[in-house]
């Protein structure tokens, strides 16, 4: 399996939506003890909880987040994913599931301490932007904090490395497919979304 499709699909818009679900499941097959809350097409919780790696039933969503750090010099924090995940080798900012019991700052707030060792500070971020998947939602996050730049420590598993960029040099990186392929990369690296909407 490649990490990125291959340019010049016969079928584009149905092979790159079978990339995105194969890369999917490949990433949910880590970590399968995980509890996730289930919550229904509308966002309510329902009460239930679920197996991550075992299938979702039709209508049933569970909450993601991606969690963008930025220094007070502009640049992010992006990390590149392990060779056992879905998407592996690429970059990215921090995220991943909420677990049972987690709200969506929770989530923020112990992804990235999970994945990089650093603590941010609930009143340095918000949510710039909501977002509904196939069985998902995710909430795009943005902390405003500094950090040591040396300071990150990276999970084992998880991830194998990482840098400190700034937003043209993410845009580049993904133009040579070397980002995870997230829907908002440009916008909202270019502001070209109103921080906060849902769509």
């Amino acid at each position: 399996l490649v990490d990125v499709p291959p340019k010049n699909l016969t079928y584009s818009a149905p092979h790159t939506k079978f990339y995105d679900w194969v890369q999917g499941w490949r990433n949910i097959q880590t970590s399968s003890d995980e509890r996730w809350d289930i919550y229904d097409k509308d966002r309510n919780f329902t009460g239930r909880t679920h197996r991550r790696g075992d299938p979702l039933q039709s209508g049933d969503y569970h909450l993601t987040v991606h969690v963008w750090l930025q220094h007070s010099d502009g640049r992010f924090l992006i990390t590149k994913r392990a060779p056992n995940k879905g998407y592996a080798g690429l970059w990215e900012c921090t995220g991943g599931s909420a677990l049972a019991g987690d709200d969506s700052l929770s989530a923020a707030i112990r992804e990235v301490k999970e994945e990089t060792g650093l603590v941010v500070q609930p009143e340095n971020g918000r949510v710039i932007l909501s977002y509904q998947g196939w069985d998902w939602f995710t909430d795009v996050w943005l902390f405003r904090q500094d950090f040591p730049l040396d300071a990150v420590e990276l999970q084992e598993g998880e991830t194998c490395d990482y840098q400190w960029a700034t937003a043209q040099e993410i845009l580049a990186m993904s133009e040579r497919e070397e980002m995870v392929p997230f829907r908002y990369l440009k916008e909202f690296l270019t502001g070209g979304f109103n921080h906060g909407e849902r769509y």
